[in-house]
């Protein structure tokens, strides 16, 4: 009787691992996707990032940063059709011409993603990427700060990223800084 109770203990034991490990690994493959919303919600209507009380994310320029960005950052023109991909966080421009979203993609041979931000320029029907970034790190927080500057987050993990000012019209990056999220206290 008691190798039976062993055995069903045993098996329970083993069952209630399998369970856990496979939701937690399904869990924790949907949190690698993208990273936390770093104390911001989206709002359903706009899609812009909404702080919520006693969140705090703090930006601090950089010049070093700035530099560095304006020498690796390119606009270039895109010769693929990006109206076929998942289009995530679009943003139009105030004088609606160019919208913004980011692609994702799964890297050939692998289940990694990679986000890749696009502008499509609705005047000329062409699409263009912002390349240039050296981590494969999801963006966020598309927002047009002009016509022709778009600024994006890019979270390095839940708690630090970087904040981008990109000039379509130059090709430029035009500022640059650190991000760092926390509770108010």
């Amino acid at each position: 009787m008691q190798s039976k109770n062993k055995s069903i203990f045993l098996r329970q034991t083993i069952f209630v691992l399998f369970i856990g490990v496979f939701v937690f690994g399904n869990f924790a493959k949907a949190q690698t996707k993208r990273p936390k919303n770093n104390g911001t919600k989206q709002s359903k209507s706009t899609n812009q990032a909404v702080k919520k009380t006693g969140d705090k994310v703090r930006y601090d320029a950089n010049a070093d940063l700035l530099k560095a960005m304006q020498e690796q950052v390119k606009i270039v023109e895109s010769k693929k059709d990006w109206t076929r991909f998942n289009r995530q966080n679009p943003a139009a421009g105030r004088n609606k011409i160019r919208s913004a979203y980011i692609a994702q993609f799964t890297i050939e041979g692998t289940d990694a993603m990679i986000d890749v931000i696009i502008v499509h320029d609705s005047s000329t029907d062409k699409f263009y990427e912002i390349r240039g970034f050296d981590f494969p790190r999801p963006f966020d927080a598309l927002i047009w700060i002009h016509d022709d500057t778009l600024q994006f987050d890019q979270w390095i993990n839940p708690q630090r990223g970087g904040r981008y000012q990109v000039n379509l019209k130059t090709g430029k990056v035009v500022a640059a800084g650190y991000l760092q999220s926390g509770k108010i206290k």
